[in-house]
């Protein structure tokens, strides 16, 4: 063997002994936790020079923040509702309302002092007895009614005592009552717009020449009511007592009142922004009589409007000479919105406005001008006194009353003569 080929042998024989020597155990590398930090929620996180925020982590293994109070629903009080007259109940009218020759509403009373709420479709002889389910007061109080009557199924109503209002879209066969900030105490003025559109003076206390007053608006119909003035932050309007009010349009609006002969200037309180503000427009004393605001009890009455331009209303100043009371009265329009005034003498009682020519004065002396207030003629005299409600020139319907004795008339002719109706109470359809 050469040397050659010995030393090729050696190296492959120590080569085998290594592959089959036992080979080392790996050496293990220590394990690492790789830690993420948390990033508050509340820690504000600045910009990155590209002007882009850091997404806000919030952790996703805490529970939710709880969100703000759900408003809890108004709930009419406990108590028993009125009880509806049954069919044949005895009833005195007190109110009447009248929308067409057959459709109308009426407010009564049985032997009870409660008022009841009562819907006609035959022209005043048959009722049904359609009042809110108003809680029964637990105090024994008097329930009286204010309510303001559109059309054949829209009503709006208010009782003392109470501190919400009931609206009604079908005739009164339901009810729905919405919440007032205060309680009605003095009872409360409505004036309606359109079938949506109406306003509410509530009034809660009296004292010192104020008659403490909240106004609210519905722009649905009365499902809602916002207040528009309270009256321990509003002062335009607190003074004396509200006659009557006025609305042409959702903004537009006028207000009248009586001054009870302690302010010397007379004033009528008109609205450009649906009853938020309202401003005092001073009115001219009569040309005949230029000091009857210093010397008489005067008050504004029976608004009327037209137009943003165009209204009326009605002057009543009653003065004392040698202990004997004197009643003078004047009709006032104007066509600029109250920058000038036409001023016309006018009989006494309650002006009731059939359109721009044809207007009655309405006391038992009953007067009618057909020429917008410029001549009168009297129709005739009655022994009672009335409140009438016209559907139009010569029809009336009129709850007529003398002393405590109540009664339901109707004319067809102008006031030329009168009818009576007995009322009678038919079974109700209201849903209780």
């Amino acid at each position: 063997m050469s040397k050659i080929t010995r030393t090729l042998l050696i190296l492959l024989i120590m080569f085998l002994a290594g592959c089959n020597s036992p080979q080392p155990e790996p050496k293990q590398l220590p394990t690492r936790t790789l830690e993420i930090p948390q990033v508050p929620t509340d820690t504000e996180i600045p910009p990155t020079q590209g002007n882009t925020p850091f997404p806000t982590l919030t952790p996703t293994n805490e529970p939710e923040q709880p969100g703000p109070p759900t408003e809890q629903p108004w709930q009419l009080p406990e108590g028993d509702p009125i009880p509806l007259y049954p069919a044949g109940e005895k009833i005195t009218l007190h109110k009447i309302q009248m929308i067409d020759q057959l459709i109308g509403w009426s407010i009564a009373v049985s032997d009870s002092d409660t008022e009841h709420i009562l819907h006609t479709e035959d022209g005043g002889y048959k009722w049904q007895d359609v009042t809110p389910p108003q809680p029964v007061s637990d105090t024994g109080t008097k329930l009286t009614i204010n309510g303001a009557f559109w059309d054949e199924g829209t009503a709006w109503a208010t009782y003392n005592g109470s501190d919400f209002v009931w609206a009604t879209k079908d005739s009164g066969v339901t009810w729905q009552a919405a919440p007032l900030d205060y309680e009605t105490l003095s009872g409360s003025l409505f004036s309606v717009q359109d079938g949506n559109h109406a306003w509410m003076f509530q009034f809660l206390d009296a004292g010192m020449q104020k008659v403490y007053t909240a106004l609210y608006r519905t722009v649905n119909g009365g499902s809602s009511w916002e207040k528009l003035l309270d009256p321990y932050t509003d002062a335009s309007i607190q003074g004396f007592d509200k006659t009557g009010a006025a609305f042409i349009n959702p903004q537009y609006g006028w207000l009248t009142r009586t001054f009870r002969g302690v302010q010397p200037q007379v004033e009528l309180n008109l609205t450009q922004d649906g009853g938020f503000t309202w401003e005092a427009l001073y009115i001219p004393e009569p040309p005949s009589a230029p000091e009857i605001f210093n010397n008489c009890n005067c008050g504004l009455y029976n608004p009327d409007l037209n137009s943003p331009l165009e209204g009326s209303f009605h002057l009543s100043c009653s003065c004392y000479e040698d202990d004997q009371q004197l009643k003078w009265d004047y009709l006032y329009r104007t066509n600029d919105g109250g920058e000038t005034w036409e001023i016309r003498e006018a009989p006494g009682g309650d002006f009731v406005y059939i359109n721009d020519q044809i207007i009655y004065a309405l006391s038992r002396d009953i007067y009618l001008s057909e020429d917008g207030g410029e001549s009168w003629q009297m129709v005739r005299t009655v022994n009672w006194d009335g409140q009438f409600s016209f559907i139009d020139r010569d029809t009336a319907w009129i709850v007529a009353i003398n002393g405590e004795e109540y009664a339901l008339v109707k004319t067809s002719n102008g006031c030329d003569s009168f009818i009576e109706i007995k009322p009678e109470v038919i079974a109700s359809q209201s849903i209780r």
